[in-house]
């Protein structure tokens, strides 16, 4: 009859044995895991077993074990390149293994053509009154992003493409950007003195990039300060100063003069 030995690094061999019909041989067990002889994957953990082994993918991994890919995406952008195509909350780690942690994003995969938008919400979206704070910047409003650190959305803007957040200011004979009263606050602490539809840098507003504020003489309509309610609005563009981490405006005694601002959510998308 044949005898079976299961030994020597999972090499099961078949001998023939006629001496002894009830034929058991014994065989010391190789642990490949300690010996290193195993097929894992670097993600992998291995399990020793009697005369084998098994191979299974780390957390935030997936595969067979002897292959094990990094399951995060990038972004939805990615998502949506590699067959996502349903809106909703997701997983990402725009780092990739090894840096910041994952966070939990929402995917909007119908805006911008479908190309998969990555979508930021924060604590400061809604419209605010600005009143009782007249020196310059004497109005301070810190945003606070939803389940994520301005490091891990600063590497979100670093693997897209295209970055914007929507910012206005409804004002009331207070003056903003133009006059020095009114700036924001980039991700890495700099004071950005331009605002949105404006180009960095140019401390104007987005009427005054086109000639067309409501005194021509000012980059921003508010800076008219002539006892009309007023705006100044558009989209922040340069990924490199995104997120808004701070809004700061002044020229608002709230006797004659206030405002009211309101910050969009942060969306990323592209691949860059």
């Amino acid at each position: 009859m044949w005898c079976t030995i299961t030994y020597r690094e999972n090499v099961v061999l078949s001998v023939l044995v006629t001496i002894n019909p009830s034929c058991v041989v014994y065989s010391t067990d190789l642990n490949e895991c300690d010996r290193n002889t195993n097929d894992c994957a670097q993600h992998a953990s291995c399990t020793n077993e009697r005369g084998s082994y098994s191979c299974k993918c780390n957390h935030g991994h997936t595969g067979d074990g002897v292959e094990c890919i990094y399951q995060y995406n990038t972004s939805c952008s990615m998502i949506r390149t590699n067959g996502g195509g349903v809106s909703g909350n997701y997983v990402i780690d725009p780092d990739g293994a090894g840096g910041l942690a994952p966070f939990t994003v929402y995917c909007d995969m119908s805006d911008k053509n479908g190309v998969g938008v990555t979508v930021i919400s924060h604590d400061s979206e809604s419209r605010t009154h600005v009143s009782g704070f007249n020196p310059a910047g004497s109005y301070s409003r810190d945003i606070h992003y939803t389940g994520a650190s301005l490091s891990q959305l600063a590497s979100l803007t670093r693997v897209s493409s295209h970055c914007e957040q929507f910012i206005k200011y409804e004002c009331y004979n207070s003056v903003s950007v133009g006059r020095g009263y009114a700036w924001w606050v980039s991700r890495d602490s700099s004071k950005m003195t331009y605002w949105g539809g404006a180009s960095p840098g140019s401390g104007k507003c987005a009427c005054g990039m086109t000639n067309s504020c409501a005194n021509p003489s000012y980059g921003c309509n508010c800076d008219k300060n002539d006892n009309v309610w007023r705006e100044d609005s558009g989209l922040l563009t340069d990924k490199t100063h995104l997120p808004v981490k701070q809004l700061r405006f002044g020229d608002a005694n709230g006797h004659s003069e206030e405002g009211y601002h309101t910050l969009g959510k942060l969306k990323c998308y592209g691949i860059a």
